[in-house]
């Protein structure tokens, strides 16, 4: 799970995406527990975590296959 949310070249653009949208929230943290749980994120900023993080599954089309 940790190689291809976070380092699975096969996704690329869809991680150079996701981090790009995180930096804008101001998150800087990568790691499952943030992309997985919001871990450590102020309450406010988690659903939007969590809407990003769903996004990259869905764009990486692997979501069926998880």
């Amino acid at each position: 799970m940790e190689h291809f949310l976070l380092q699975c070249p096969r996704f690329l653009s869809q991680h150079s995406a996701l981090r790009s949208r995180l930096s804008a929230l101001t998150i800087t943290t990568l790691d499952l527990p943030t992309l997985l749980a919001a871990s450590g994120i102020h309450p406010s900023w988690q659903p939007a975590v969590l809407c990003l993080t769903c996004a990259f599954l869905r764009k990486t089309g692997q979501l069926p296959r998880l």
